[in-house]
């Protein structure tokens, strides 16, 4: 799986730096992707070949300023374009033992669609409340995490689990320890690509 993962992703940064440089060599600009249509729940930036919004504004960005996040580079995920991603299905248990399926896109698809520069190895996972995670691009690969939209067919709210809630399927026999559950970011609104 991890190779298989590994591969897809270096396909995909192939293609498009190769269509950059045919691009180049005809003379013709590679067309941005497309701004988000709709309510953005989720930024990725830093190390972003493919952004589509602006750099950070301090008057417009001011949840990101008020938490000591910058960028110049960035990709932004509306709510609709999370769900055209293929949606993944997982269980997992709550800190109270209660299992719960958990649904959304795969961490490394919505992240290969930012096109992540070679020199990126680490995500940095920021939640509302301030909490931030680490995780190695080589664990984002290895491992099942899910950008959680929902649990049990409803959606997170606001001041709860959501927007997003980062979380994976424990393999068989594996207990959810408190260094494992310290990776499971909830209310997750902003991943930053680092070297």
């Amino acid at each position: 799986m991890f190779a298989r993962n590994f591969t897809r992703r270096g396909t995909m940064a192939a293609l498009a730096g190769g269509a950059a440089a045919l691009a180049a060599q005809r003379g013709t600009a590679v067309a941005a992707p497309a701004a988000p249509a709709g309510l953005v729940v989720l930024t990725v930036g830093g190390l972003v070949g493919a952004p589509n919004r602006p750099p950070l504004e301090q008057k417009r960005d001011r949840l990101f300023y008020s938490n000591n996040i910058d960028f110049k580079d960035a990709r932004a995920f509306s709510y609709g374009d999370l769900l055209q991603f293929s949606q993944t299905i997982v269980t997992g248990l709550d800190e109270a033992g209660i299992a719960h399926v958990y649904k959304g896109p795969l961490l490394h698809e919505v992240l290969a669609t930012a096109l992540p520069l070679a020199e990126a190895k680490t995500a940095r996972l920021s939640a509302l409340d301030g909490f931030a995670a680490e995780l190695s691009l080589e664990t984002v690969y290895s491992e099942r995490w899910v950008l959680a939209l929902e649990a049990d067919a409803n959606a997170f709210d606001l001041g709860g689990f959501g927007p997003i809630y980062l979380v994976r399927e424990l393999p068989a026999g594996m207990k959810r320890t408190e260094e494992e559950e310290a990776r499971w970011v909830f209310a997750l609104y902003y991943i930053e690509l680092m070297a």
